[in-house]
């Protein structure tokens, strides 16, 4: 029996690029969430299943691989499955494809389900249509190292701050998982991202925001190319972690 995956098909348009011309990494984790969402509607546990019962599916990692970023104009193909869920984790794995079937991007996520009432977490099992047993069983990568080492603020040199507005928001209330790739990446500047490619990435994300919270954002060169930042909200919690590894690019022209 073939395995299961949905597919989907875009082009990046101009709006979808960074200063480079990529598609902007904020914009990948988009298009990734665009494929989960369609696929959870085709397997029967999208949000038409869960917003009436009033739960809500929540990203609580990603991890992503970057061989080549595709560019303004370029066709891409996204494939999506997701695993066999543990007691409350749902995984899911993306594969990024060039039109000569060349693979850009590698990815794995790690979902909640959570009761939006009590915000208490859900076991799999109340998704009681599934058959866990037929599911696509194939990571795209292995090994993940999914907790990412905390540190301190001292520890770190304070990048920017953001104070939460509506246009962070998605359905569910809070600051939609996207927003914190470019928060990740707003600890760098032009100049520094103009002589480095990024090639893998890992966000955890600790603690939901909401409207009028501010954050700030800490950075920290944990060796190398490898980079953690962090954001703490006004009571210093703690609330989303990134770990990116970059290589670095001649030229970086500004």
């Amino acid at each position: 029996m073939e395995l299961y995956e949905h597919v989907g098909r875009f082009t990046v348009k101009f709006c979808d690029a960074d200063f480079k011309d990529d598609l902007k990494i904020s914009t990948l984790l988009a298009l990734l969430e665009e494929v989960a969402c369609a696929s959870a509607e085709e397997l029967g546990f999208g949000y038409a299943f869960v917003k009436p019962k009033g739960y809500a599916f929540m990203v609580t990692n990603i991890a992503c691989e970057i061989y080549h970023l595709p560019v303004i104009g370029e066709k891409i193909t996204l494939k999506t499955w997701p695993t066999p869920p543990s007691h409350v984790i749902f995984g899911r794995e993306y594969q990024m494809l060039s039109e000569s079937n060349e693979v850009l991007v590698n990815a794995s996520s790690r979902w909640c389900l959570i009761d939006r009432k009590t915000e208490k977490l859900l076991q799999s099992k109340v998704l009681d249509n599934q058959d866990y047993s037929t599911y696509n069983q194939t990571k795209v990568l292995q090994n993940v190292r999914w907790k990412i080492p905390a540190f301190s603020k001292e520890e770190g040199e304070l990048r920017f701050s953001i104070t939460i507005a509506n246009s962070e928001y998605d359905h569910n209330f809070h600051v939609n998982n996207t927003r914190y790739a470019d928060y990740a990446l707003n600890c760098f500047s032009v100049a520094e991202l103009s002589k480095k490619k990024l090639e893998k990435f890992s966000i955890s994300y600790v603690k939901q925001c909401k409207e009028g919270e501010t954050l700030s954002f800490y950075r920290k060169q944990t060796g190398g190319g490898e980079y953690c930042t962090q954001g703490f909200n006004e009571r210093g919690e703690l609330v989303v972690q990134a770990n990116l590894l970059f290589s670095e690019t001649l030229g970086g022209e500004v």
